[in-house]
């Protein structure tokens, strides 16, 4: 997928012309802050519209502008920051919880920059004491079941997870089965033939 096929696709998500200019911005700054310290792999910024853009904003269709968002192991910020331009179109905010500090910089650096509705939190997940959230999301993180443990919290007090997840995912899910009680759908993901959205929408421990 080329930047004109993810421009045109993230058009065909609805994605509104003033959450497109963000998005804009939010590319340029990782841009500037990459060359200070390794963000994202030295040849990703090439595919950052597809690798990483798209793909994040595949969510977008699936919550609100007015979620709640917890994105954990936030990263360079793929999905969470995708997530605050979008949710920045109404009341929604997001929660980046990251344990790096270095990364931590750069999001609040970006969340300052753009005025987002969001704010990081430099922690360990399992430091964090849990909130009332509508999604918790989760990318490139950890398998499915140890991101159930991490989010557990949060789905048992309500929340739907949306994770990332590759061709395993079968796999992953039958092993987090034996764990867990899951209300699920398998969404196909947009930039991988192998790939879904794992939609959580009750989870209860075995």
């Amino acid at each position: 997928m080329t930047e004109n096929e993810a421009r045109q696709a993230l058009a065909d998500l609805d994605v509104s012309r003033e959450t497109l200019d963000r998005l804009e911005r939010l590319v340029a700054l990782l841009d500037e802050w990459r060359q200070r310290m390794n963000l994202i792999g030295p040849r990703e910024m090439d595919q950052i519209w597809a690798r990483h853009v798209f793909d994040s904003a595949q969510l977008i269709p699936l919550v609100t502008r007015q979620s709640r968002i917890l994105d954990i192991g936030s990263g360079a910020g793929f999905p969470g920051l995708v997530l605050a331009c979008h949710v920045a179109e109404g009341d929604g905010s997001v929660i980046l919880l990251e344990s790096v500090g270095k990364k931590c910089a750069f999001l609040s650096a970006a969340i300052s920059e753009l005025a987002l509705p969001a704010k990081v939190l430099n922690k360990r997940i399992e430091s964090v004491e849990a909130g009332t959230v509508d999604f918790v999301t989760a990318r490139a993180l950890a398998p499915l079941r140890k991101l159930l443990d991490y989010s557990a919290p949060w789905l048992l007090r309500g929340a739907t997870g949306l994770f990332f997840k590759g061709e395993h995912w079968r796999e992953e899910l039958t092993e987090a089965s034996e764990y867990w009680n899951l209300a699920y759908e398998a969404i196909p993901s947009r930039t991988s033939e192998t790939g879904v959205i794992l939609k959580i929408m009750e989870a209860q421990r075995v």
